[in-house]
C-alpha cells in the first residue's frame, strides 16, 4: 500500500494541536466549518440491501498498529476490497501520536481523507458536526451483532447519532514476570492494586522494578483512570458537568501513585506509548499495565522470556474493579468527496471481524456483542490469556461515570488526569495543589461547553 510521506513538522503539528485542541471549542469551530458548503451525503446502503456500483478513489488513515501483522492484513484486506468494487483505496498509517495534528488539519482545511481510524480520542463528540451521521449502517450493524456494548455507543454516539462506527476496544489487563513475583510473594501476580505496591519494593531490590508512564501518553492516560475508578473517585460525576475530583478517594489515589514512583526507573517520567512495551520486552520490567501487544512481540521474539510472562485481568482497586479503555472507531468527514464508498467500506469490514481479530492477535477486542460469546478467536483457546474474555464486564470509557462526551473527550486529550498525578507523585506540589490545578482545569473544559 501507499504510504502518507507528506508528514507535517513538529512546529506544524503543535501548532495544530495548541490551535484546534486546546484553544478554541472544537464543537464551535466544527460548526462553523459546517456552515460553509457541506458536502452532500448520498444514500449508503445498509447492511443487506441492494447498492449501486462504486467508483472513484477512497483515503483512509489510521494509526501503526502495535502488532504489525495488522496493518499487513488490514492493507490487503483494503486493496481487495478496493479492485472488488472499482474504487482506489488508499491507507495512510502514522503513529498514533500524530493523529490529533493530522485531524485538526484536515478539519481546518476541510480536505484530507475520507475515513479517520482514530485511536484512544473523543473525536466522535469533539467533531461532531464535522462527521456524517453513520446511523443508518451502525445500527444494522449492531443488530445483525447483537447489539453494542455499552462502552461502544458512549465513545461513538453523540446527541442520539452515531458519528462514529466503533471498532473494537483495547483493555488495559496486568502483564507480569512469574519468576520475578514469585520471589517477591506473589506467585500468581498481582490481583490488586495493593498487592503491586507490596511487591514493588522487592521486584526493584531483584533488578527487575515494574514499569508504568508517569508522561502525556495514552497509556498513561488509561493506566491512571483506571487506579482513579478503582479507588472510587472520578473527575467528573454522572452529570458529565460538574467537577468531583477533590474528593479523599483521588487523595487516596494519588498517594498510591506517589509511593510506586519510587520503586521505578526515572525514565518513566518520559516514557512514550512504546517504552513501558520495550522495558518490559527488554527483561528489565517485572511488570506493566498494557494491552497485550509487548505479550506478543515477546512471543514473537523471545521463547526463553515468554515463558515467564503471565498476563491477569485488570488488577483491583478498593472500591472496584475497572479498566479504562484505549478504542478504535472509524469516521467519515462530511467534506469526504466519496461518502458512499467510504459507508460501503465500513459495513463490509464489518462483517469481518473475525478475521480482524484473528489477526491483531487477540488484541482487538470487540465492541458486539455476540462477537464476545465464549469461547472467542485466540483467546479461548490460550490458557494464558483465556481469562480476558470476561474483561467486556470490567470497562469503563473516558468520562465514567459520566458520559464519553465532549468535555471529557477535552480532558483526555490535554492529559489533565496524567499531569496531576505527576506533579503530586514526582514534581514535588502538595495535594491541594496538585488537586487544585487539575480541578481548576476541569471546570474550565466543563464552563467552556456549558
Amino acid at each position: 500500500m501507499e504510504r502518507w510521506r507528506r508528514e507535517m513538522t513538529r512546529r506544524d503539528a503543535l501548532s495544530l494541536v495548541g490551535r484546534f485542541v486546546v484553544g478554541v471549542p472544537l464543537a464551535s469551530i466544527a460548526a462553523a466549518c459546517v456552515g460553509a458548503q457541506p458536502a452532500a451525503t448520498p444514500a449508503a446502503a445498509s447492511p443487506g440491501a441492494s447498492a449501486a456500483k462504486l467508483s472513484g478513489s477512497l483515503k483512509i488513515i489510521q494509526w501503526s498498529h502495535f502488532v504489525p501483522a495488522y496493518d499487513v492484513f488490514f492493507d490487503k484486506w483494503a486493496t481487495d476490497w478496493g479492485t472488488k468494487n472499482g474504487v482506489d483505496v488508499t491507507v495512510d498509517h502514522i503513529p498514533i501520536a500524530d493523529l490529533p495534528a493530522r485531524a485538526a488539519a484536515e478539519a481546518a482545511q476541510r480536505s484530507g481523507h475520507d475515513i479517520m481510524g482514530d485511536f484512544a480520542q473523543g473525536y466522535a463528540s469533539l467533531y461532531e458536526n464535522l462527521n456524517v451521521d453513520l446511523t443508518d449502517i451502525v445500527d444494522p450493524i449492531g443488530t445483525k451483532y447483537g447489539g453494542w456494548i455499552p462502552a461502544g455507543e458512549a465513545v461513538a454516539k453523540v446527541n442520539g447519532k452515531w458519528r462514529a462506527l466503533p471498532d473494537f476496544f483495547v483493555p488495559f489487563p496486568s502483564l507480569y514476570r512469574k519468576d520475578q513475583f514469585t520471589q517477591a510473594g506473589y506467585p500468581d501476580g498481582p490481583q490488586t492494586w495493593d498487592d503491586l505496591l507490596k511487591a514493588a519494593p522487592k521486584l526493584k531490590a531483584q533488578g527487575h522494578p515494574p514499569g508504568t508512564a508517569y508522561s502525556q501518553t495514552s497509556d498513561g492516560e488509561h493506566t491512571w483512570r483506571s487506579l482513579l475508578w478503582s479507588f472510587g473517585a472520578s473527575y467528573f460525576a454522572k452529570d458529565g458537568k460538574t467537577v468531583a475530583i477533590d474528593s479523599k478517594e483521588t487523595r487516596d489515589a494519588l498517594g498510591w501513585a506517589k509511593d510506586f514512583y519510587q520503586f521505578m526507573d526515572a525514565a518513566v517520567l518520559s516514557w512514550a506509548d512504546v517504552d513501558n512495551n520495550t522495558c518490559l520486552q527488554s527483561g528489565r520490567c517485572s511488570w506493566i499495565y498494557n494491552p497485550i501487544s509487548a505479550y506478543r512481540t515477546i512471543e514473537d521474539q523471545n521463547k526463553e522470556l515468554i515463558q515467564n510472562v503471565f498476563v491477569n485481568l485488570p488488577l483491583k482497586g478498593p472500591k472496584a474493579q475497572i479498566c479504562s479503555i484505549q478504542w478504535t472507531q472509524y469516521r467519515v468527514w462530511n467534506f469526504s468527496k466519496n461518502i458512499e464508498a467510504a459507508k460501503r467500506f465500513l459495513v463490509d469490514y464489518s462483517d469481518n471481524w473475525g478475521d480482524e481479530f484473528t489477526a491483531s492477535k487477540g488484541y482487538d477486542n470487540p465492541f458486539a456483542k455476540d462477537h464476545a460469546k465464549k469461547p472467542m478467536p485466540v483467546l479461548g483457546s490460550d490458557a494464558k490469556l483465556m481469562a480476558l474474555q470476561d474483561i467486556p464486564s470490567l470497562i469503563q470509557p473516558f468520562g465514567y461515570p459520566g458520559p464519553a462526551g465532549v468535555a471529557a473527550a477535552e480532558v483526555l486529550n490535554t492529559h489533565v488526569i496524567t499531569d496531576m498525578f505527576t506533579e503530586y507523585a514526582v514534581r514535588g506540589k502538595s495535594l491541594d495543589d496538585a488537586i487544585g490545578g487539575a480541578a481548576k482545569r476541569l471546570q474550565a473544559i466543563s464552563d467552556k461547553y456549558k
